[in-house]
């Protein structure tokens, strides 16, 4: 009885002649060593049965590693990043919209001629005058027509030759507008040809333009 007591003093004497004390804070994981206030093997901290870090007579708060005391790292804040200056920005433009117009006009023609009358020029006039103010025109569509004398044949082809006079006269002012010419000959009369003032109704040529410009406010 007596042996054994002196062997259990003193192998606490020497647990503490070593300076070695078991932190009973249990922790996860590996822990790397740092200092001399805790027992290290191969660069990590030697563990107890428990799971705590063993430390060493000479360990301090200055030589503490957080993960064996329990206690969490403070996570440093990143620095604020330098303001960038931003660039001007660029005068607004001012806000606009597109007006669109279609322009109607009928060209009239004498009896069996495809050159345009007084009242078909002015008419001609008339719409060049309107359009002046547009600038981008987007569709043009030119269609001749005649009374009903003369055959069918021959109706035929003279609206097709009024078509293209009208169409040559726009293309002289916009030589960059695509043109569609057709000829209807005596088919759409737009009054009766049994008066003459209804025939010379009939001998014309319808023209519609459509035309954009951008108006801002």
């Amino acid at each position: 009885m007596i042996t054994r007591k002196a062997l259990g003093l003193g192998a606490c004497l020497s647990l503490l002649s070593l300076g070695i004390s078991a932190h009973q804070v249990d922790v996860e994981g590996d822990v790397e060593a740092s200092g001399d206030g805790y027992v290290s093997t191969g660069g990590m901290v030697l563990k107890t049965g428990l799971g705590g870090c063993l430390q060493t007579g000479t360990r301090n708060d200055d030589n503490a590693i957080n993960a064996c005391e329990g206690i969490e790292d403070e996570v440093a804040e990143a620095a604020p990043e330098a303001e960038v200056a931003a660039a001007p920005e660029p005068p607004a433009k001012p806000a606009g919209k597109i007006d669109t117009r279609q322009f109607s006009e009928q060209a009239l023609f004498d009896t069996d001629s495809a050159q345009l009358n007084g009242a078909g020029q002015a008419a001609m006039d008339s719409m060049f005058g309107a359009l002046a103010e547009y600038k981008g025109i987007t569709g043009i569509m030119v269609t001749g027509h005649t009374d009903d004398r003369g055959s069918d044949e021959y109706n035929q082809a003279l609206s097709e030759r009024r078509a293209q006079s009208v169409a040559g006269a726009i293309s002289a002012r916009y030589p960059d507008a695509r043109i569609e010419v057709k000829g209807m000959g005596e088919g759409s009369p737009v009054a009766s040809n049994d008066t003459a003032e209804g025939r010379q109704l009939n001998r014309r040529v319808d023209v519609e333009v459509t035309a954009t410009r951008m108006i801002f406010n």
